[in-house]
């Protein structure tokens, strides 16, 4: 139910960003300040692609963009340790990107970022039912390439690494040990809209 819930209020915010989008675009002429703030949010296949959610808002001045991030997602049982099932982690970010380019003051073109993550973990042995939490402290290092599709939405492919700094890497699960990756990686495309 609080995964269902999540979705909703996350599908919600992205049509009334959407609808509003339109409206401001429609109304309102190319900001073309160079100081000029930005505002925007975006979500990320990937998280619901592992049957979770994604939800993040930022804000930018010139080539710089300030992220904040809240994603869960179900880790498939092929990319677990073998003896353990129904990892899940929830990502909580503070991130801090730059564009480089021509078009960086547009906050299109290359980027690369980096910031903070917090992330809480479960996870449960194939044999029994009870489920270890722990948590993860992050760093993390990615970037991307943005290419708008017009003035307001824009896609985003991107990937990351993420180093453990903090947190016990060894778990322990109902008897056994489940021991955490040190680094680990991703790539996705994001959806984005900026305003």
């Amino acid at each position: 139910i609080e995964q269902g819930i999540a979705k909703v209020v996350i599908a919600t915010m992205l049509a009334l960003a959407s609808g509003m989008g339109a409206c401001l675009g429609a109304q309102m002429p190319e900001q073309t300040s160079p100081g000029a703030w930005k505002f925007g949010t975006e979500v990320d296949v990937l998280p619901y692609a592992m049957k979770g959610y994604y939800a993040s808002a930022f804000a930018g001045r010139g080539a710089t963009r300030f992220r904040m991030v809240v994603a869960r997602s179900d880790i498939p049982s092929f990319m677990v340790k073998d003896g353990f099932k129904d990892k899940r982690s929830e990502a909580y970010a503070l991130l801090v990107d730059r564009f480089f380019g021509a078009h960086r003051k547009e906050m299109q073109g290359m980027w690369v970022g980096g910031g903070g993550e917090y992330w809480r973990n479960s996870i449960r042995t194939d044999a029994l039912p009870a489920l270890a939490h722990y948590d993860n402290t992050m760093l993390t290092l990615g970037g991307g390439y943005v290419f708008r599709l017009s003035r307001h939405v824009y896609v985003n492919p991107w990937s990351a690494g993420h180093l453990v700094v903090g947190g016990n890497p060894n778990i322990p699960v109902s008897g056994a040990t489940y021991v955490q990756p040190r680094f680990t990686t991703e790539a996705s495309i994001k959806v984005g809209f900026i305003f």
